[in-house]
């Protein structure tokens, strides 16, 4: 029997520290990865996001994992920064009507380079797989699905109404639902999103959820990093921050608390100057060591040498759950989630059936905080206290053929 092939089409796929560097690099990354380990050769389209491709308008990488990785460069700019303002947003009207965003540039850029590219590695598809955000992904599934004939699934990463603003959304939706409805399936990530986006164009969506990585081993040689936090109970977060979406409010109280009966929180922050600004302004700086950003090595003494990992639920409009969670259940560690759910987490704990954990509630997290002061993590997110089944990155494979 021939190799099947499984075109995917992503913006991200090497990642980078910003806002933007963590799921829509990974999820590409680690459903290819499960293709190629079930037998299928993995052609990966993405955007040159670090310059690698110098004068040449593409590069083909046979990386040991067995995807065929091609990152295509872009030869205009993703933003009309130069332009006077009434300019700059009548095209990003046309855009948004037309063409879904200015990521629309980057996907001419592969259209017009995919018969060389095609010259020098045979791409003959039996499935594509297209991940949004940004759209420019969304348009070449469409495109090349129709284009070679085969199926296409969209995998959508943020709600579909991310970034655009009320006037144009009646425009957005309606390039959403003409690009999407060729699509075989469509994929959202939480059935909280799959939902309202569905409702909002009109099409069904199915939900699979972020996979868990695989299992992070404990560092051969540790780094002493806490030497100067012994007496502290020490929690790491990783990743980035928006006062517009998060909340600290509840960590600061309880933070506060503890310190009236002689536990100091240490929150160890991986993460740039803006998620620092953020937590100084809403924790407070005594309960902060700031990092800056970390190699792997170096994040993961901190991890292992720490109490706890954390997360901030998303509590302001954003009804969804941050992909650092994810992430984080890699780690034999516990995880501190507090702050205000909007439902997206409590759905998440009744499907993997852990036992309650009430997220915004002062009294549970203060008891939850003096029982791991302890070495008491039983409040705590244990992914080893889930009797339910989650999503393993080994099982992607399983997830999408079913729906192929």
């Amino acid at each position: 029997m021939a190799q099947k092939q499984l075109l995917i089409f992503s913006w991200e796929y090497l990642g980078y520290h910003s806002v933007q560097g963590t799921a829509l690099a990974k999820r590409p990354r680690q459903v290819a990865e499960s293709f190629t380990k079930n037998g299928w050769q993995v052609v990966l389209i993405h955007r040159d996001g670090t310059g690698e491709c110098g004068e040449k308008p593409f590069t083909i990488h046979h990386e040991q994992s067995g995807v065929i990785r091609i990152p295509v460069k872009m030869t205009r700019s993703y933003d009309d920064k130069d332009r006077n303002a009434l300019v700059r947003k009548l095209s990003t009207l046309f855009y948004v009507a037309f063409r879904g965003d200015r990521s629309y540039r980057w996907a001419v850029d592969v259209i017009r380079n995919f018969d060389n590219i095609n010259k020098e590695v045979t791409i003959k598809p039996d499935e594509i797989i297209a991940f949004y955000t940004p759209r420019g992904p969304l348009h070449l599934g469409n495109y090349f699905s129709k284009k070679l004939g085969v199926p296409w699934i969209a995998d959508i990463q943020d709600p579909i109404a991310g970034g655009i603003s009320n006037s144009s959304l009646a425009a957005a939706t309606r390039w959403m639902h003409n690009t999407l409805k060729s699509a075989k399936a469509i994929v959202h990530i939480s059935p909280e999103w799959a939902a309202i986006d569905a409702a909002q164009v009109q099409l069904k969506f199915d939900t699979i959820r972020h996979a868990i990585p695989h299992a992070i081993a404990a560092p051969s040689t540790y780094t002493d990093v806490l030497k100067d936090y012994k007496d502290c109970f020490n929690v790491f977060y990783g990743g980035s921050m928006s006062a517009a979406i998060q909340s600290l409010d509840l960590l600061k109280k309880v933070a506060d608390h503890a310190a009236t009966i002689g536990i100091k929180v240490v929150v160890h922050l991986a993460g740039n100057d803006n998620a620092y600004r953020i937590f100084k302004e809403g924790l407070g700086e005594q309960y902060i060591h700031h990092l800056g950003w970390i190699n792997a090595e170096l994040m993961n003494n901190y991890i292992f040498s720490c109490d706890c990992t954390a997360v901030i639920p998303w509590s302001k409009v954003r009804v969804g759950i941050p992909s650092k969670f994810y992430e984080l259940c890699s780690y034999p560690k516990p995880i501190w989630v507090i702050g205000y759910d909007l439902g997206a987490f409590d759905s998440l704990m009744k499907e993997w059936q852990h036992p309650e954990i009430k997220f915004g509630d002062f009294e549970y997290q203060e008891e939850a905080l003096m029982l791991a002061a302890k070495g008491n993590y039983s409040k705590l997110f244990n992914l080893s206290n889930c009797k339910g089944q989650y999503l393993l990155a080994d099982g992607l494979y399983q997830e999408y053929t079913q729906l192929m």
